[in-house]
């Protein structure tokens, strides 16, 4: 099983009473694995939840692949410039993603921290556009991280809305797992896996209940990152 596959295994194992009660092995890929709760043995497909971005051209995207590069191109310029920088100095760089050519931003973006940290004048703040895309760095004395170069990364196509946010996803997810799930021996029950940490259970029972879909589960959970399991109800 993957990792995601194996927390939520034994997220629903804790739920159902403990390792006296139930267990957990491989599933066939779907589904991802098989519950065993007391003589009973389930199907569970496992899915992740991750809030999605409204593209231009009307399609969705996920936000998750958008925001990773960012976050790892934080990292990168913290692990090759950081080291030339002052003890007494931090960089705080905020990014705006996505990018329409994510090779030219990285080289002129690394360019003008490089310069920066060459002369990095306390309180220093400067903005340009990089390829698009508003980018801000500001020199720091404080390293709250324990980082060199540190940052934020805005996305530029994300929705406030955390409800319609919740609605969307949940809904993509049903959908797109009981088309793969549909043929296969019932029960199956379908555990989704929370990595959109601003939806509460509460924001997904509400979008749960909102939605008007058939689909193949006979039960659908929403585990949290730490390992908090709520059954939801679809259309109610």
């Amino acid at each position: 099983m993957r990792r995601d596959e194996t927390f939520v295994g034994g997220a629903l194992v804790k739920f159902f009473g403990g390792p006296s009660c139930a267990s957990v092995s491989d599933g066939e890929d779907p589904p991802d694995l098989y519950l065993t709760v007391g003589a009973s043995r389930v199907g569970v497909e496992v899915t992740q939840l991750s809030q999605f971005t409204f593209e231009r051209d009307g399609t969705l995207g996920n936000r998750t692949t958008q925001d990773f590069f960012g976050l790892r191109l934080l990292d990168e310029l913290n692990a090759k410039v950081g080291p030339s920088l002052p003890n007494d100095v931090s960089l705080m760089i905020g990014l705006r993603v996505p990018v329409p050519d994510a090779a030219r931003f990285r080289k002129s973006l690394t360019e003008w921290v490089t310069k920066v940290a060459s002369a990095p004048g306390k309180g220093l703040e400067q903005e340009r556009e990089i390829e698009g895309s508003r980018t801000s760095i500001s020199v720091i004395s404080e390293r709250p991280s324990g980082k060199k170069i540190m940052g934020f990364v805005v996305n530029t196509n994300s929705s406030a809305d955390i409800g319609l946010n919740a609605r969307l996803v949940l809904e993509d997810r049903i959908r797109t797992k009981s088309d793969i799930c549909a043929s296969l021996r019932k029960p199956i029950w379908l555990a989704v896996l929370n990595d959109y940490w601003l939806a509460s259970p509460d924001t997904y029972a509400i979008a749960g209940h909102q939605l008007k879909l058939g689909h193949c589960f006979e039960r659908i959970f929403l585990v949290s990152d730490r390992g908090t399991v709520n059954e939801l109800t679809i259309g109610a």
